[in-house]
């Protein structure tokens, strides 16, 4: 049986209408009705394309991505750019894992493309963030796109790295890198190295496609690889062994593979191995964010990681010393208001640290009376909602 093109799009409307309510309240996005009309109209115009066997088969979580997805188009992008107090947000915690490329380019080339690291030259990388926002929207604030030279033989050549960090798996991802590779090599005619870094805790029983090919019956068309990184599919006690030359590996240590009863010695392996090879205060503090966001230890575990610490103390000293993120920002902020001398000293660091995600509203009112600190709120109202309430 046919069903005529104005049943499906009826169809699609009922289901993305549904979707879109849920993500505009989630959002806090005040849509007058017209507005709101526009854009589902907008997003039907695209999603349609899609076959109906096959969004049938579509999960909401799959959809909300197609949705997302939309909302970079340059269509739609200017649609809600034109909407006064539209601003899609993106995860403080995804944007970490943006930082940590840019403070350690060197050392996560080492780890994941040790060949290609050899021939590149680091002290030239320049990352191209307004660049490639400038390409796809003013959404993609979590990507990176990093010039730098290489030696390619016996040639000195520019080339460009485009990273890419996902929470979760989606379908149709490498279509979305296809597009991305599309868009920047048009721009800059150069070899564009593709990279997407999966930082999601499932076991895929069936891995995402890593190549998306394009043909017209038996004529090839198109024949396009990324390389996906995909920390589940590491073995923590691997990646222990990679840290001994490599220290990043320790912040990735906790996204790798091992069991649940392990999270304890996990994270303190982690942290310890952080503190003791990162002085760095903002390199440090990046680093601890990713481990303390990735592994968030109950009470049990909590009570298994204190003791496990108290007892190995000589062996995780440094862990010892700083036995959370809060004793560790405690300890930053006295330091740093000794040093400076005055109250200014603290709050400018307290503030970098909001800013760049690693501390939130709670964290700071916690440790506020134990540093002297008697109005955080200024703090928080000085950033301008940056900071994470959690």
């Amino acid at each position: 049986m046919n069903i005529s093109i104005e049943s499906i799009k009826a169809l699609y409307k009922i289901k993305l209408e549904h979707l879109l309510n849920n993500l505009l309240k989630k959002n806090s996005w005040n849509f007058n009705t017209k507005d709101k009309a526009e854009l589902l109209e907008l997003i039907l115009d695209k999603i349609i394309n899609i076959e109906i066997n096959e969004f049938i088969k579509l999960s909401d979580i799959d959809l909300n991505y197609q949705i997302l997805e939309l909302f970079e188009t340059e269509k739609i992008s200017n649609f809600l750019a034109s909407i006064e107090g539209i601003k899609i947000k993106r995860s403080n915690y995804d944007i970490r894992h943006k930082e940590t490329l840019r403070l350690f380019l060197r050392e996560y080339f080492e780890l994941f493309f040790p060949d290609l690291s050899k021939k590149m030259n680091f002290e030239t990388a320049q990352f191209l963030d307004k660049e490639l926002i400038g390409l796809f929207g003013g959404h993609r604030i979590t990507d990176a796109l990093v010039l730098i030279e290489m030696q390619i033989e016996d040639k000195i050549e520019w080339i460009l790295i485009h990273w890419e960090q996902q929470s979760e798996r989606q379908k149709f991802f490498e279509e979305r890198m296809f597009h991305c590779f599309c868009g920047i090599y048009f721009q800059y005619r150069k070899i564009v190295f593709p990279i997407a870094m999966f930082t999601d805790s499932s076991n895929w029983e069936k891995p995402i496609p890593d190549i998306y090919k394009m043909s017209l019956m038996k004529y090839p068309i198109n024949d396009y690889h990324y390389n996906l990184i995909k920390l589940k599919s590491f073995k923590a006690d691997e990646f222990e062994i990679l840290a001994n030359k490599n220290p990043l590996a320790y912040a990735y240590l906790p996204f790798t593979d091992y069991s649940k009863n392990n999270r304890p010695y996990i994270k303190a392996v982690a942290i310890n191995g952080i503190l003791k090879n990162f002085k760095d205060g903002q390199k440090q503090a990046t680093l601890m964010s990713l481990v303390e966001e990735k592994i968030k230890l109950n009470d049990d575990e909590k009570k298994i990681y204190n003791k496990f610490i108290d007892y190995n103390n000589k062996k995780f000293k440094e862990v010892y010393m700083f036995n959370s993120l809060e004793d560790y920002l405690l300890h930053k902020g006295r330091e740093e208001g000794k040093e400076e001398g005055k109250e200014e000293g603290r709050d400018e660091l307290l503030s970098k640290l909001i800013q760049y995600g690693i501390l939130s509203g709670n964290q700071l009112m916690k440790i506020a009376p134990l540093i002297g600190l008697k109005d955080a709120s200024k703090i928080l109202d000085k950033n301008n909602g940056l900071t994470l309430w959690k």
